[in-house]
């Protein structure tokens, strides 16, 4: 009766089976029991167990079973300063850290982040989309992680602050990925296989994996919205410009090749045809150079009046910081007006 006491108070099956699908960390419930020397340990799949001495992580295990011996467990053993065949009870805190893949985690930028581009400065910038992890190094992550509680849930783990790690990450991969604001609005969905190897290296010091990195949105301010629409219409008008172009530059080269044959081969008849289609080929060709040269003449007023401008808010920049004086800004400024 008594040895059947005592050996109730010995914990010699150790496991755990989760049935909830979102749990992270879970704690064996040992009550203050000991763990009988030779004990077993059975480790799942997508599973890693650690035993943890005084706070600090000893053995670690994979999947599998494994019997708890001093042959098993060196680095508890040389802790506790045990011989090889030492058989009394131990006491220690045993964790499961899950390491199946966690799927369609939310993440946000609850403030905007500030996003540098080449020609419009500073622009903030609302995203969010989903994203997928998993625990790579169990060791590292519980280092990294593990706080006093039994159980950690994948939620309270997001909630925590590497939800928070996932945005202030990304930002810093935007910037570093060198794309502009007009890339970013045009290419939004293929946006994180760009930034998801740049993601990576930040999380794996943290013994976490991101499986995948979606964005699903990306929100830019209204009046940045308008002047990406303006610049896109725009290059579109010039690639049907350009395609027109080739395709008088492509009618003429025909129409040249005709008359030749025409005349080599002496039909006159062909060869007048041919020589009137050319010619008006050509007169086509003058009047679309015309055109061209009116356009290109007109379009380098509007740049010079722009970079007259711009030249301006510089100057005006350089009066602020007291590099140019007054009464240079003005001289400078009534010369650059007369010019408009």
């Amino acid at each position: 009766m008594v040895f059947s006491f005592l050996r109730r108070q010995f914990i010699e099956i150790i496991e755990w089976v989760d049935e909830t699908r979102n749990t992270l960390i879970w704690k064996f419930p040992d009550e203050d029991r000991e763990i009988k020397m030779g004990a077993q340990l059975t480790v799942r799949e997508s599973q890693v167990a650690l035993l943890v001495n005084e706070g600090k992580i000893a053995d670690v295990y994979p999947p599998g079973r494994h019997e708890l011996t001093t042959r098993n467990m060196p680095i508890l053993s040389d802790l506790r300063g045990w011989k090889y065949g030492f058989e009394s009870p131990f006491k220690v805190d045993v964790y499961f850290v899950s390491t199946r893949e966690f799927q369609n985690l939310r993440w946000g930028t609850p403030q905007p982040v500030m996003v540098e581009d080449p020609e419009l400065s500073l622009v903030p910038l609302r995203a969010f989309g989903t994203f997928g992890m998993r625990v790579r190094d169990a060791a590292t992550f519980f280092r990294e992680f593990a706080g006093t509680d039994p159980v950690v849930t994948i939620e309270e783990f997001l909630e925590g602050g590497f939800r928070s790690l996932v945005v202030t990450h990304f930002s810093h991969a935007l910037k570093r990925s060198g794309r502009s604001l007009v890339e970013i609005n045009a290419q939004a969905n293929q946006l994180g296989e760009v930034l998801l190897p740049l993601l990576q290296p930040e999380f794996q010091r943290m013994g976490v994996e991101l499986t995948r990195f979606l964005v699903e949105s990306v929100t830019l301010p209204e009046e940045i919205q308008q002047q990406l629409i303006e610049q896109d219409f725009e290059l579109r008008r010039l690639r049907r410009k350009v395609g027109l172009s080739q395709q008088v530059e492509d009618m003429n080269k025909y129409l040249q090749f005709q008359a030749g044959q025409a005349m080599e081969h002496g039909d006159s008849g062909a060869a007048g045809l041919a020589r009137s289609a050319l010619e008006l080929s050509l007169g086509m060709q003058m009047a679309q150079q015309l055109q061209q040269n009116n356009t290109a003449s007109q379009k380098a007023s509007a740049e010079e009046r722009a970079q007259i401008l711009q030249t301006l808010k510089e100057l005006a920049e350089l009066k602020s910081a007291g590099i140019l004086t007054e009464e240079e800004f003005d001289a400078k400024k009534k010369e650059l007006l007369s010019r408009l």
